[in-house]
């Protein structure tokens, strides 16, 4: 679905979702039924967030390795290393060579 096409919608859902929580829907709904649309939206941002969690999760579990960004890094470090502007960085590490 194109995000044109979701903001509309979206903004069409929150507003119908105002007038009924406000009871400017000129609709008679259940008790139970009007409690339950008052807790929807809540339910959905929090589906959402443990959608993104468990996708974030599940990405950085499968991530793949780079070897040559290793290898670049490794590099990186090295020159960081031996740059006179940035020995006080590696003073109080013992693993320095």
């Amino acid at each position: 679905m194109d995000p044109k096409t979701i903001l509309p919608i979206c903004m069409g859902v929150l507003l119908l979702w105002t007038l009924v929580a406000l009871n400017l829907f000129p609709i008679s709904l259940p008790t139970f039924l009007y409690r339950i649309i008052l807790v929807v939206p809540f339910l959905g941002i929090m589906l959402f967030g443990f959608y993104s969690l468990f996708y974030l999760i599940y990405k950085v579990m499968n991530l793949k390795d780079c070897p040559q960004a290793q290898i670049d890094l490794q590099r990186e470090i090295e020159r960081i290393r031996t740059d006179s502007r940035y020995r006080s960085l590696f003073r109080g590490n013992s693993n320095t060579r």
